[in-house]
Formats: C-alpha cells, structure tokens, sequence
C-alpha cells in the first residue's frame, strides 16, 4: 500500500506526478468524501482503508489504467472491493457536483478522439451471411422412423 502520509508531505508538483491532480484538489475531494460520510445515516461495515487511501485508489485507477488485481494487492484488499471502492468515490464526486470524472479509462489515456483508430491495418471485409439457409436445411432430419 503506498504511503499516504508520505505522499502528502512531498511538494505540490510531486504529489501531482504521482497522482495527477495537485493537493487542494485531494483535499476537495476529501472534504466531499468526508461530507458523504457525516450525512449517511446507516453507516454499516467500515471500510479497511481510510478516506485518503480510498480517493488515492480510485486516482490510481484513473490516473494508471491498471488492472483492478494489481491495485487489490497493492493496497491489500480483495479485488472486488476495490472495484466497490471505485464506483463509490466516483458516485459521491459526482453527486457532490463539484467533480468532472472522466468517462473511459482507456479513452483518457491514450488521447485517441472516440472513432479514430490507432492501428494502421486495413477493415477487415464483413462475411456475408447466406441469403436462403433452406436451401441447405429443411429444419427436419430425414433419417428419423
């Protein structure tokens, strides 16, 4: 798991080398993350990563495009619950109206405008489908007493 509170101490532009957004921004989210929180009413199972490793998991989804098993074992917690993490910071940023997700991982990080395609091979021609299949098949087997 990264050190959070190393992470924190370092200067505002390695902090966002690390994780692509400068520390006030954190710090927003934090404070909409932990608004979130005083306001639910049923508070249910805690979660074994605080608030910062939680909004500093879903940075490095966004930020890395890694895979959600190379981040589960990073931060030693199941991969299922990081996904579950994920779309509950996204939620909660999104619902605080002050946050602008981005909407493809993929898309974000390769700057490829949607419809271009990066690869330089020709289309591949489409297979036609068969205009008639009776009169290939009758449906019925002709062997059958």
């Amino acid at each position: 798991m990264p050190n959070i509170n190393k992470l924190l101490k370092q200067s505002d532009a390695g902090f966002k080398r690390y994780t692509g957004i400068h520390k006030a921004t954190f710090y927003d989210m934090l404070e909409a993350m932990q608004e979130h929180e005083a306001s639910k009413t049923k508070s249910g199972r805690p979660s074994v990563l605080s608030l910062k490793a939680q909004i500093l998991l879903a940075l490095t989804y966004w930020r890395e495009c890694r895979t959600l098993y190379h981040i589960s074992m990073d931060f030693g917690i199941h991969e299922s619950s990081a996904s579950r993490i994920i779309r509950k910071v996204e939620d909660i940023l999104i619902d605080s109206g002050k946050f602008e997700l981005p909407k493809s991982c993929l898309v974000v990080s390769m700057r490829i405008p949607i419809g271009q395609s990066s690869l330089s091979m020709p289309p591949k021609p489409l297979l036609s489908v068969q205009k008639n299949q009776s009169d290939y098949y009758s449906g019925k087997k002709n062997n059958t007493p």
